[in-house]
């Protein structure tokens, strides 16, 4: 909106990812068509999670939209992955946009809208959870699935289970700023060494003070999950022994929280 003109010079590296092994690095400065330079000293990345690397973007889309699909996979393991007839997958497409946070600019990623076509709409709810409260949801649909919801609050805890003991933890700490996967339990996470024996970390330092959205995307084998329109994004694969059926929500604070339009949403199937 600013009428200025960045470029953005996004990098795949394998080892050094954010954690662990294969990664996305992004810099955001100029390019005079033969050198790309930048003053960007933090280090930023596309996507925190451990399963998104070698990327690639498409130009000339209809509405002007930069779309980015990742490859949904890390060279740590990818080659023992417990899969049958084939190996890893992609990312959900997404809308790549440039935005400032702190007068600095961040590169923002958001599934495409287009994927609202085989996202049932279901008309979401308010929950409120007391201090260290928690509420139990259990849907046959959670496990393709988008979970939904407006918050303020900094703490709290996302948990998915099934009928075999696997657990799926997402949680987000406010005194450290910090959001979590925890994989290690599950599902298959023996299969490597690397796979499931760290809890993966994405540092939130510029959360807005208000609401923000949380957007997660469950499918049989992955997780991506976008935090504030795409402004924090992480990506796993996840390879449990049965589907999920049940959601835990659970209040981490000191004081009662509130979760606004929330809702569980079906996501269509592509193939039979």
């Amino acid at each position: 909106d600013s009428n200025e003109e960045k470029w953005v010079l996004l990098v795949s590296i394998n080892p050094g990812g954010p954690n662990g092994g294969s990664g996305t690095q992004y810099f955001i400065g100029d390019f005079d068509g033969r050198e790309f330079t930048t003053d960007q000293e933090a280090h930023l990345w596309l996507d925190w999670g451990t399963d998104n690397y070698a990327g690639v973007t498409y130009n000339n889309v209809p509405n002007g939209d930069r779309v980015f699909i990742g490859w949904m996979s890390n060279w740590l393991y990818a080659q023992n992955t417990p899969t049958e007839k084939w190996r890893s997958a992609m990312t959900l497409p997404r809308k790549l946009t440039l935005k400032k946070i702190a007068g600095n600019y961040r590169l923002f990623n958001f599934p495409l809208d287009g994927i609202n076509t085989i996202v049932s709409d279901n008309e979401g709810e308010t929950l409120v959870l007391a201090e260290e409260a928690h509420q139990r949801i259990t849907s046959e649909n959670l496990n393709q699935s988008e979970i939904r919801f407006t918050t303020s609050s900094k703490d709290f805890q996302l948990k998915f289970s099934n009928g075999v003991k696997d657990e799926l933890l997402l949680t987000m700490l406010g005194e450290d700023k910090t959001f979590f996967i925890d994989r290690s339990n599950s599902g298959i996470v023996d299969f490597q060494e690397d796979f499931g024996n760290e809890i993966q970390q994405m540092p939130v330092p510029d959360l807005p003070e208000g609401e923000y959205e949380v957007r997660v995307f469950l499918d049989r084998s992955s997780i991506e999950i976008f935090i504030n329109k795409g402004q924090y994004v992480m990506t796993a694969q996840i390879f449990p022994k049965g589907s999920y059926t049940d959601l835990q929500i659970e209040n981490l604070g000191d004081s009662e929280i509130t979760m606004q339009a929330f809702s569980i949403n079906e996501v269509q199937r592509i193939w039979e």
